[in-house]
């Protein structure tokens, strides 16, 4: 795989706008009044912040200052300002990190001194989320800060867990972070490298190593962008490659090659509220990558005498990017053994513009070679010497030509991660219906289950189930269902008898009683259910036969909340009654001797209430009994 190196054999970049800008100064200025600032920081209000020397700047989006503040060190202008919150800024002056606070109605405080570890800081970035600080201390480790100094935890890449290295496993003794610290506010994660090309993922709240990915057989030498879209881009600026990661697991998902890029601090990656990453080359194309991978260059067809040596800027709306080319005079490429060399000429002309990324459209296109007040810019802009990446940031902040609405603070916090979740590998390709049948089988195992364990919970709470063999209840259950079987067969030989009088009929009623009994056992205590508490229930399930007139047949009728009246013959009716109750409690207490006393106590109730019935009733009942006999034996001579 071939690597890309560019090399200037001309004047830099910032020659044609400084020299502009010259002719637009005052003729008394001298070239000791210019000064350089550092990389920029475009705020949610619109302004642009950079420091120089040892004041921090505020700017206007037409390059006007705000207001400005003295610091007692020289601010490092190869880092810009961190927002930290609460109108305050963190930029790093000399190995320290100073804390810039807004001024509040005109009044201005002086910056506070943050941290100073007294050794050379590679790097520091901002939780907004969990108000800490993370800070990359050269040959020390990575050192967690909350807004109140106060030091949370330290985190070092040599990592030993149960006897295994986790991190610098070719030169343990001597690897060190060598990167700044990269936020994730998406997934909570911290990403860092090593001097070994291998690269961290940390967890905000602690020292948590959620996964260790090594690169070294790519390259050492790469940059890391949070994609706020479940994946982590890493570049690789001399082999030209972008890296997609799963942010959860570090698993390398695709790669891709984007042509010759520039040195590593103008490799970083700009990310899109469409989740399009993008990124300048060498040959002047815009490279754009989807979450899956797909990509897009724009423009198409790109001019050959043209470069893109500085990272894109997103606009205020989110789904555009402003890109700065530079046309020269000459470009020439040529390869040496596994690198390719870019030889550039004397620049000619920047060309900013206004790319939509997803559908590679151009919003707006300008040109500036020594026209320079076509930008518009302020004159307190003539007192700092001005490159592509200085003018790219104040055109982005001026929104020039753009068609979009700017988002709000509310707008960009809710959609920063709404392509949060990865698009991971199905691992049952083509079995989508199979695993839905699947689901569902488990759903109705589940269920039958549940109702298992149910029935069984209510099934062992039973009486006849405490302190008896479970095979004494199944003989009962057996035993009522044959009792039951052999009275039906009884109950139907007597009703086709040719020949019926009161002992018969009195016989038939006895059975019907028996069988409701043995019914009513095997539906409540014998009963594969609860235990029913039959004190509760009503006296309405006892029936007595009714003979019908006009033909032999027996009907039987519940009566409910009415007296039962009970035929018997004009013999001794006390002997009646002890014989029906000797009969039907003698075959009831040979097979059910283990019954409960509630059931003979109703069945005592009863017998009394049809007792008292026939009792309050004698001249009734005997007249009822000789019409019955008499009406029985006209019926028998008929037929």
């Amino acid at each position: 795989m071939r690597t890309f190196r560019f090399f200037y054999i001309s004047l830099p970049f910032f020659f044609v706008f400084f020299s502009a800008v010259s002719q637009l100064q005052d003729q008394t200025a001298t070239k000791k009044s210019v000064r350089i600032l550092s990389k920029t920081l475009i705020g949610d209000d619109g302004r642009v912040y950079a420091c120089s020397d040892n004041d921090f700047f505020s700017f206007e989006s037409n390059g006007s200052i705000a207001w400005s503040v003295h610091m007692n060190f020289k601010c490092n202008t190869d880092f810009s300002p961190v927002y930290s919150g609460f109108n305050q800024m963190l930029v790093l002056a000399e190995n320290r990190i100073l804390r810039v606070t807004f001024p509040r109605n005109g009044i201005k405080s002086e910056p506070e001194l943050f941290f100073d570890p007294g050794e050379t800081i590679l790097g520091f970035a901002v939780s907004i989320s969990s108000s800490s600080v993370y800070i990359t201390v050269k040959n020390h480790g990575l050192y967690a800060y909350n807004m109140f100094r106060q030091q949370l935890w330290i985190a070092e890449p040599k990592i030993e867990r149960f006897g295994y290295r986790l991190g610098c496993r070719k030169d343990y003794d001597n690897c060190t972070f060598n990167s700044r610290p990269v936020i994730d506010s998406c997934e909570g994660s911290i990403y860092i490298s090593n001097n070994e090309g291998e690269l961290y993922s940390l967890s905000l709240r602690g020292t948590y190593y959620q996964w260790i990915q090594d690169f070294s057989l790519v390259d050492r030498l790469f940059t890391v962008t949070p994609g706020d879209n479940g994946l982590v881009y890493v570049v690789f600026p001399l082999k030209s490659l972008v890296f997609a990661l799963d942010s959860f697991s570090g698993d390398i998902l695709w790669e891709k090659t984007v042509g010759p890029l520039a040195e590593t601090s103008a490799s970083d990656l700009v990310i899109d509220s469409n989740g399009w990453a993008s990124i300048g080359s060498l040959d002047g194309t815009l490279y754009s990558l989807s979450r899956t991978g797909e990509l897009h260059k724009t423009p198409k067809n790109a001019e050959t005498d043209s470069v893109i040596q500085i990272e894109p800027l997103l606009d205020c709306s989110g789904y555009a990017v402003y890109v700065s080319q530079t046309k020269l005079e000459g470009k020439i490429d040529h390869v040496i053994e596994d690198y390719t060399y870019v030889s550039a000429k004397k620049p000619e002309t920047a060309v900013f513009s206004l790319v939509v990324p997803e559908t590679r459209s151009i919003y707006w296109s300008q040109s500036y070679s020594d026209q320079i007040p076509g930008l518009l810019l302020d004159k307190d802009l003539h007192h700092f010497l001005l490159d592509e990446r200085i003018v790219l940031a104040f055109v982005a902040a001026s929104s020039s030509g753009n068609p979009f609405r700017c988002r709000s603070k509310h707008e960009k916090l809710s959609s920063s991660c709404s392509f949060s979740e990865p698009e991971h590998l199905d691992i049952y390709i083509g079995n989508e219906r199979a695993i839905i049948w699947f689901l569902l089988f488990e759903f109705v195992i589940m269920v039958l289950f549940t109702v298992l364990v149910r029935f069984c919970f209510v099934f062992w709470r039973k009486k006849k189930l405490q302190d008896r063999p479970f095979s004494a209840f199944l003989d009962k259950r057996r035993l009522l269902h044959r009792k039951s079987r052999e009275i039906d067969k009884t109950i139907t030989r007597l009703q086709n008898e040719s020949i019926a009088d009161e002992s018969a009929v009195d016989k038939i009623g006895n059975l019907i009683q028996e069988r409701e009994n043995v019914k009513r056992k095997l539906s409540s205590t014998y009963s594969l259910g609860r235990d029913i508490d039959e004190s509760k229930s009503k006296l309405k399930d006892y029936v007595l036969p009714l003979y019908g007139r006009g033909s032999r047949s027996f009907s039987f009728q519940n009566r409910e909340n009415e007296s039962i009246t009970i035929f018997q013959t004009p013999r001794d009716e006390s002997s009646s009654e002890e014989s029906y109750r000797d009969q039907h409690y003698d075959g009831v207490a040979d097979d059910e001797h283990d019954e409960d006393d509630l059931d003979r106590k109703q069945k005592g109730k009863l017998l009394a209430h049809s007792e008292g019935s026939s009792n309050d009733g004698d001249g009734i009942a005997s007249s009822r009994r000789s019409i019955y006999l008499k009406e029985r034996s006209l019926s028998l001579k008929t037929n």
